[in-house]
C-alpha cells in the first residue's frame, strides 16, 4: 500500500500542478479583459463632442523604451511561467496515469470484496479473508438417490494465486467443481456473474494472498502438531496419526480442517476426504487414483514426478508417461503461476513473488515419496 499511497500523492501533486497553471492564466486573461474593459468605458458618447484621437498617446521615446520594456517583461514572465510548469506536468504524467490505474485497481477489489462477502457470498463457504471454511453438501448415487448430507472442506483462498493461475481460478468460478459444493458463477456456466465480476472477485483474492512467510509459518505449525519427523522421515509425535513427513503433507488438515484442506493432495486424490470419511489413501476422486504403482508408471523416475507437483498441470500439454492437463485441475505446489517479472513496466498492485509457494523442495519431495509408496 506504500507504493499506492505514493502514486496517488504524485498524482495528486500533478493535478494540483495543472489547476495552478489554469488559475495563474485565468486570473491574467481575466484582470486584461477588465483593465481594457474600464479604459474603454470611459470612451463610451466622446466621440460625439471630441475626435476619436482626442488623447495623445506615448510619445516615441516611451513607446520605445519603457513600454516596450514593460509589455516584453510581462510576455517574457508569462514564458517563464509556462515554460517552468508545464515540463513539470509533462513529467509528472506517468505518475498520474499510474496513480490513474492504481484508483480503478482498488475500485475492482473493492467490489470484488463486496462480491465475496455479500453478493456471491464465498465468504460463506472459504470464511473470511479466504481462511478456509465448510459448506453443506448432499451427496447423491449416480441414479440420483439420496447418500448422505455432509459438511465439505472449502479450501482457502488467501492461497489460491500461490497454486492457480488468474486463468484457471477464473476457469473454476465460472464453471464450478463437478461433483462438489462449488457451483458454476460465470454466466458462461450458467451463474449469475458477469466477465467483470468474476474478475472483480479474482482482483480481491490477490489483494488478500498471504506472503511467502505466512504461508511456510503457518504449515510449520499444522505440521508441527501432526509430525516431527527424523532423519529418515519418520514421524516421531507421541499419538501422531501419521507415519511420514510425506503422508502428513498428503492428508494435512483431514483432522484439524487446516485451510479446508487447500495444502493437502488427499482433498482430491482420496474419495470422501473433504467431508471427513476417507476411503483408500490415494485411491482417486476428483484426481487421479495413487495408488497400486500408477506414479511409478507415469513417472518413471522421481524427479519427474517432483516436477509436476511443483508446476502443476499446464492446460493442454503433457506430463509423465502420457498424462495430458486439462484446464485448472492440477496445481503447483512449489512454482508459483503469478509471480510479477520486475522488469514490466506499469502499476503493480499486490504483486506476487516467487517465495509464495504452498509448500517447500523438501516437503513436495516427501509427498513424492510418500506417494510412489501407495
Amino acid at each position: 500500500m506504500e507504493v499506492l499511497s505514493g502514486q496517488i500523492v504524485l498524482a495528486n501533486t500533478q493535478r494540483a500542478i495543472g489547476y495552478v497553471i489554469a488559475v495563474i492564466l485565468s486570473i491574467g486573461f481575466v484582470v486584461a479583459v477588465v483593465a481594457n474593459m474600464r479604459k474603454g468605458r470611459r470612451e463610451v458618447g466622446s466621440e460625439i463632442e471630441l475626435a476619436a484621437n482626442r488623447k495623445p498617446y506615448y510619445d516615441d521615446d516611451t513607446l520605445e523604451t519603457t513600454k516596450l520594456d514593460r509589455t516584453l517583461a510581462l510576455g517574457l514572465a508569462t514564458l517563464a511561467v509556462i515554460g517552468v510548469t508545464l515540463p513539470l506536468y509533462w513529467l509528472a504524467e506517468p505518475g498520474r496515469m499510474e496513480g490513474r490505474v492504481e484508483a480503478y485497481n482498488e475500485t475492482f477489489i473493492k467490489r470484488g470484496e463486496e462480491l465475496y462477502n455479500t453478493g456471491a457470498q464465498c465468504a460463506a463457504c472459504h470464511g473470511p479473508k479466504g481462511v478456509g471454511g465448510a459448506a453443506n453438501y448432499t451427496i447423491t448415487a449416480p441414479n440420483g438417490d439420496f447418500v448422505a448430507q455432509v459438511s465439505w472442506q472449502a479450501p482457502a483462498l488467501n492461497t489460491v494465486l500461490f497454486r492457480y493461475s488468474r486463468d484457471e481460478v477464473r476457469n473454476i468460478l465460472i464453471y464450478g467443481r463437478g461433483f462438489s459444493p462449488m457451483p458454476a458463477w460465470g454466466a458462461a456456466g450458467g451463474g449469475p456473474l458477469t466477465d467483470q465480476q468474476i474478475d472483480n472477485i479474482i482482483d480481491y483474492l490477490q489483494s488478500i494472498q498471504l506472503s511467502g512467510p505466512e504461508a511456510r509459518a503457518e504449515v510449520e505449525k499444522e505440521l508441527a502438531d501432526t509430525c516431527a519427523p527424523d532423519a529418515d522421515g519418520k514421524c516421531t509425535v507421541p499419538g501422531g496419526q501419521f507415519a511420514t513427513l510425506g503422508e502428513a503433507i498428503f492428508n494435512m488438515g483431514l483432522y484439524t480442517k487446516f485451510a479446508g484442506g487447500a495444502y493437502s493432495c488427499g482433498r482430491c486424490h482420496t474419495d470422501g476426504w473433504s467431508y471427513g470419511q476417507p476411503g483408500v489413501p490415494g485411491g482417486g476422486a476428483f484426481g487421479w487414483n495413487l495408488t497400486g504403482g500408477r506414479s511409478l508408471r507415469q513417472f518413471p523416475t522421481a524427479a519427474q514426478q517432483i516436477e509436476f507437483v511443483s508446476v502443476g498441470g499446464v492446460a493442454g500439454k503433457s506430463y509423465g508417461t502420457s498424462g495430458l492437463s486439462g484446464a485448472g485441475q492440477m496445481p503447483g505446489f512449489g512454482v508459483n503461476p503469478n509471480v510479477t517479472p520486475p522488469n514490466i513496466p506499469g502499476p503493480k498492485i499486490y504483486p506476487m513473488s516467487p517465495d509464495q509457494v504452498m509448500l517447500t523442495e523438501e516437503q513436495i519431495a516427501a509427498v513424492v515419496q510418500y506417494e510412489r509408496s501407495l
